[in-house]
């Protein structure tokens, strides 16, 4: 992989005196062609030019290149709604009086057009290393794959990880910041996300990792920080704060185009940046912003490659065929229709009958739905049944919701009924069965849905993955055929075959 800051002609402020791993030559490439014109670029937590260095062609390419449709206004249109201020398309360009600033990650772009122009750039490094070091940390090891990934992130500085759920991608954070052994900031979307982290951080590095977030805001040299938090502080609060980490790690980074996380990732001037990610591909056209703001791709593991090694277990996937039925018309109609099928007694009651056969088998089992109001009615309608289950959800209070994530890990809760809050990030490896009860056709919810059962445990003998199907409304019919495409997708040729089963399954 090219190193994307190979050629720097700066002073090297914020780094640490050159180590070997440094990426930073002593002599720049750009000071060794004195015939070449220079463009300077000062690299910090973007990418800074002084516009009138540059030429009118790179800055037309540069513009074109970094303006992308915005979905918001497209998905208006669509709907035959006016977009009012909504912009068609979305600019990641960005002029302040004399200076011309771009993401990092458009390095890339910034180095073609300017190759093409007959320009040689002149980085001058502004990103930031403190000189304060992680001590003692003990050796992460590494699957080769997660290995090779570090040692990329070394070299190149930047770049996103794709994994599947399960393949290991904490550990290979983790194994980056004992590797680099500089101040990290883990930032995460979710307060199950971040204990998540600083469990990790602590089992395999022996640091207790500072949170800010769900009221705290307890910085240590590794913290894990909430974007939601971070997204209130003012300017220089939060300038002052990413300043002292030498790496970011953006968990769930496929969530970097939403704009509270790019801004984010925008202002932060860590050398090291590293995404995190089992579903880079976006429906809403976004998915450039990954490399935009993170970098290139590190390493991508395919679901099937693991399954090979052994190191996910193969889901069967079984369709399961409801009753339900609704007069659906046009768009309109689709949030009555939910409402109407989260309140079907004979679809509900199938529900329930085969996750309690699943469970008194000894399976651990997750129901996931899009409604909080469903979840808790299936959960008390399984617990009315003599089944320990109980309801996942926002709504749910801190401490409760880690006791009982503790309890299905531990398989005493054999249970959980979940909103969408479970859709990333769940770490639970007992998990043997999965019940999609709430219609969705999104490809990287389907995908991380799946990969919650596809981690090994010794205590699992088979994974399945119950999929309700409304087949007599005609939109939720296509909705499921896109899901099994999705299913193929991700199994290859590792997947058993589909099974339909009856209504009466699990009765």
């Amino acid at each position: 992989m090219q190193n994307d800051f190979s050629e720097t002609t700066g002073d090297g402020r914020g780094l640490s005196s050159p180590r070997p791993n440094d990426d930073l030559p002593q002599e720049p490439v750009a000071l060794t062609r004195p015939e070449a014109a220079t463009l300077r670029v000062r690299v910090g937590s973007g990418l800074c030019l002084a516009a009138g260095e540059v030429p009118p062609k790179v800055l037309e390419g540069l513009l074109r290149a970094l303006s992308l449709p915005n979905p918001a206004y497209w998905k208006l249109v669509r709907l035959g709604k006016r977009p009012g201020s909504e912009p068609e398309k979305l600019h990641f360009l960005q002029q302040q009086g004399r200076e011309i600033r771009l993401p990092r990650g458009a390095i890339h772009l910034l180095r073609r057009l300017a190759s093409e122009a007959g320009l040689t750039l002149a980085l001058e490094d502004a990103r930031t290393l403190p000189r304060e070091r992680l001590t003692q940390l003990p050796a992460v090891p590494l699957r080769d794959y997660q290995a090779v990934a570090v040692e990329k992130l070394v070299k190149g500085t930047q770049g996103t990880v794709v994994l599947p759920c399960g393949a290991g991608k904490s550990v290979l954070a983790v194994g980056a910041m004992a590797r680099l052994r500089t101040p990290t900031l883990v930032l995460v979307h979710t307060l199950d996300l971040a204990e998540q982290w600083r469990e990790h951080i602590r089992t395999r590095l022996g640091l207790e990792a500072g949170l800010v977030g769900a009221g705290e805001e307890a910085a240590q040299p590794v913290t894990v920080a909430m974007v939601q938090a971070l997204a209130r502080w003012s300017d220089a609060k939060l300038d002052a704060f990413l300043a002292r980490f030498g790496l970011l790690v953006l968990d769930e980074a496929h969530h970097v185009a939403a704009s509270a996380f790019y801004r984010l990732v925008d202002r932060c001037p860590a050398r090291y940046r590293l995404g995190l990610t089992a579903t880079p591909e976006r429906e809403d056209g976004l998915t450039p912003l990954l490399r935009l703001y993170l970098g290139s791709t590190l390493a991508v593991v395919s679901h099937e490659e693991l399954v090979a090694r052994g190191v996910l277990v193969a889901p069967e996937v079984r369709a399961v065929e409801t009753a339900f039925d609704y007069p659906y018309s046009g768009a309109d109609d689709y949030a009555p229709m939910l409402e109407a099928l989260a309140g079907d007694d004979a679809r509900n009651a199938l529900v329930v009958n085969a996750v309690a056969k699943e469970a008194r088998a000894g399976h651990v089992c997750l129901v996931l739905t899009g409604r909080v109001e469903h979840c808790e009615a299936l959960a008390r309608r399984l617990l009315a049944r003599g089944i320990r289950a109980a309801a996942l959800t926002s709504a749910v209070p801190k401490a409760e919701r880690r006791a009982l994530l503790e309890a299905a890990r531990e398989g005493s809760l054999p249970v959980l009924v979940a909103t969408s809050l479970a859709d990333e990030g769940l770490d639970l490896p007992r998990l043997s069965r999965v019940f999609l009860v709430h219609p969705s056709r999104a490809k990287g919810r389907t995908v991380q849905r799946m990969g919650r059962l596809m981690r090994p445990h010794p205590e699992k003998q088979s994974a399945v993955l119950f999929d309700f199907v409304d087949g007599r409304v005609p939109l939720l019919r296509r909705h499921h055929a896109e899901r099994q495409q999705q299913y193929a997708q991700v199994l290859g040729g590792t997947s058993a075959p589909a099974t339909s089963l009856a209504r009466a399954a699990g009765g």
